[in-house]
């Protein structure tokens, strides 16, 4: 199968190409965009063009599936190029695609199509997409739709094409004026009691994505979670403030902030939230699931984005979910996250998140593949049969638990139950982000010695790691001061888990201090033979 990719170069083609790559029936990816394409594989084509080039059909020539992604999405000034490129180019793409041969064209559409009109309950695809002339992106998308509806009526039959309308896209590949916007430090909303978002993480548009690639599905699809969150919820989630404010002095205010160049986006973008939609329409055609709801989708988006969930409640407990915001962490450390547990323990600074790599060997209790726990006050987990050494291993301030998960799981082979702790206000505790006092520490450590008590039938060890958890997360050099220190240099700027400013008050120096597996297996081995 060999599919052609329009706007590879965009943070869709981002999440969708490796997709794409990935699967073994598709034999050749071409990858189109004004821009060279940053990923290589040897499956892949770049192409550089624009899509409104009659030679666009030449390029899609045996093409099985043509994705069309390619949309001017962030705002520019002259909006007869925007329309010019969106509709015409889009055209091109749709005729191109049909005298190459293609059997079928996939559009990535948007909710937005629908306008921005707030409606008391979820539509589906029966719903006519109006759009909104007064607003670029809400009319392009609606116009798009209403020519491949046009098209299709022309030609019954003859091409198959799908207009898949996600929700708001969240994921390491995305960023934008509108995230920002979503978790900085004010929020402000026409009607913020109504509006509401259905956040929808990208491996999950993705994974449509590449369904409609490999059927044929004609007309528009919604794509999107089931639930939605409330701006006011978002901003109770992360310590926002929020505001209502006046939806046509907003829009004034915007359109002069972007006349001005204080803003990359006018007053086309003020809305209140966005309509939320009904998938149940490509759920029974494909067979499709989001694997995270909006909520989330939405922790995940704050956590991205360097922010912290202040709310106990919000902590993520789903193992998908966890690996969803750990993402960026464990490509950079080389892991996937296979073989350990999520837990949220509660503790005095509202929830303290642990990984557990449960021993290979030596008659450990065995990691279930029921994914992440909730540990109650009662300590209803798990007891392992306590033939292993238990440790738990606190991440080093600034960092978070998955920068040691290499460490954890060579303890873990070699017969020793581990649990790896996040402190207060980093990597996924609940609390402000980087910020973790001394009380809030050994509260921490307290709980966490607790679980693992629980959790493995034996008395934990308590040790700190230092220069083999250094080594793990460099490409910079590490200069995080430790002691009331406020700043450090994150090392992995993709990761948003890692505080950009770290206040770290104490509370480690005083355990045993380890730099390997070894070491860690010495110290335990020590403490059986004194005892």
């Amino acid at each position: 199968m060999k599919v052609a990719v329009t706007g590879a170069t965009s943070d869709f083609g981002a999440a969708i190409l490796p997709v794409l790559l990935a699967d073994p029936d598709i034999d050749t990816v071409i990858g189109l965009g004004r821009r060279e394409l940053r990923l290589e594989h040897p499956k892949l084509e770049s192409v550089r063009m624009d899509i409104r080039d009659p030679g666009i059909e030449d390029v899609f020539r045996g093409c099985e599936a043509v994705v069309h992604l390619a949309f001017v999405v962030e705002e520019i000034r002259d909006k007869t190029a925007t329309h010019d490129i969106n509709l015409r180019g889009s055209r091109n793409v749709i005729d191109s695609a049909y005298r190459a041969g293609a059997l079928r064209v996939v559009i990535a559409s948007s909710i937005n199509a629908y306008g921005p009109e707030l409606r008391p309950k979820p539509v589906n695809e029966d719903v006519y997409p109006a759009g909104d002339p007064d607003r670029y992106y809400f009319h392009d998308k609606a116009e798009v739709e209403h020519y491949a509806e046009w098209w299709l009526r022309r030609h019954p039959g003859e091409m198959a094409i799908s207009m898949l309308r996600p929700t708001y896209i969240i994921g390491p590949d995305f960023s934008n004026d509108g995230i920002d916007q979503l978790t900085g430090p004010v929020g402000a909303f026409p009607r913020a009691d109504e509006a509401a978002y259905q956040f929808l993480h990208q491996r999950d548009m993705a994974d449509a994505f590449h369904r409609a690639v490999k059927q044929d599905l004609v007309g528009p699809f919604n794509l999107g979670p089931r639930d939605r969150v409330g701006v006011r919820e978002l901003a109770a989630m992360q310590g926002q403030r929020m505001f209502d404010v006046p939806e046509r002095p907003a829009v004034v205010a915007a359109n002069i902030a972007f006349r001005l160049g204080l803003t990359a986006f006018s007053g086309q973008w003020v809305t209140a939230g966005e309509t939320v939609v009904d998938s149940t329409r490509l759920i029974e055609a494909t067979g499709w699931a989001p694997t995270l709801t909006a909520r989330e989708s939405a922790a995940v988006m704050i956590l991205l984005q360097g922010k912290s969930l202040v709310r106990r409640e919000d902590a993520l407990e789903r193992r998908i979910a966890c690996e969803a915001a750990l993402e960026p962490a464990s490509e950079f450390v080389g892991v996937d996250g296979r073989g350990l547990e999520h837990v949220q323990i509660p503790a005095a600074t509202g929830a303290v998140h642990a990984e557990v790599h449960a021993a290979r060997s030596g008659g450990a209790a065995t990691v279930g593949s029921g994914g992440a726990a909730t540990v109650g006050s009662g300590g209803a987990a798990t007891v392992g049969s306590g033939g292993a050494a238990t440790v738990v291993l606190p991440a080093p301030p600034g960092l978070h638990a998955r920068y040691l998960t290499p460490l954890a799981a060579e303890l873990a082979e070699n017969g020793v139950d581990v649990v790896v702790v996040d402190l207060p206000g980093h990597g996924l505790s609940t609390g402000k982000r980087g910020h973790a006092t001394m009380p809030g520490v050994n509260d921490a450590l307290a709980v966490a010695l607790g679980y693992a008590r629980i959790r493995f039938g034996s008395a934990p060890h308590v040790v700190r790691v230092g220069d083999a958890t250094e080594r793990l997360s460099r490409p910079g050099r590490w200069r995080s001061k430790v002691g009331r220190s406020r700043t450090h240099v994150a090392v992995n700027p993709a990761d948003g888990l890692l505080p950009r400013r770290l206040r770290y008050e104490g509370g480690l120096e005083h355990l045993p201090h380890a730099h390997s597996a070894r070491d860690i297996v010495a110290l335990t081995r020590a403490d059986r033979v004194a005892s």
